[in-house]
């Protein structure tokens, strides 16, 4: 009797060692392509991003500094005779007065439904990007040294929609905010 039970320990114990190594293996396949949609101690997290981006695509890299974020530059990709041009844009990136007078605070002009595409870097702390959109919700971390890329449509809703950050970064977190401006 006391036989029978190790048999069924030992056929468990295969079993579940096969299904370890095959999430294993699944979840360093989809990191090493880049199909995985996770962030994973420096890796790359390109692998949010549509192979091809669509036509009109607005891309606006950000810096994440202690206490705000600051749109560096931004451009609109365009494809010509099928190769992909990179148009600047500056007048999409403006600053708005923010809640507390002197605070100004980012937004980014958009068109109703464009493709957007967030290119987010830190050089100091670890921070986060979190937007609420009506068709879902991003939320990146920001970790100093490595681009992460928020990619999603715009709504169809003209307003306001508010990001802001998601990792405590220090006292002025609170003031870490800006806008995607849809209209």
């Amino acid at each position: 009797m006391a036989n029978e039970h190790r048999d069924w320990e030992k056929i468990w114990f295969f079993i579940m060692l096969a299904l370890v190594i095959a999430f294993t293996g699944y979840s360093y396949v989809s990191i090493a392509n880049g199909t995985s949609a996770t962030y994973r101690y420096g890796l790359p997290l390109g692998s949010g991003l549509p192979k091809h981006l669509p036509n009109g695509t607005l891309v606006v890299y950000m810096l994440a500094v202690q206490w705000a974020f600051i749109p560096q530059n931004a451009t609109e990709i365009i494809y010509v005779n099928g190769h992909m041009e990179n148009i600047s844009v500056p007048q999409v990136i403006g600053y708005a007065q923010g809640y507390n007078p002197g605070l100004s605070v980012p937004y980014i002009k958009a068109m109703p439904g464009q493709p957007i595409v967030i290119v987010l870097y830190s050089n100091n702390v670890d921070h986060g990007f979190y937007i609420q959109l009506p068709h879902g919700t991003q939320n990146l971390n920001i970790v100093p040294g490595i681009n992460s890329y928020a990619f999603f449509y715009a709504p169809n809703t003209p307003g306001n929609y508010t990001f802001h950050c998601s990792e405590y970064c220090g006292v002025g977190h609170p003031l870490m905010y800006g806008y995607i401006w849809v209209g």
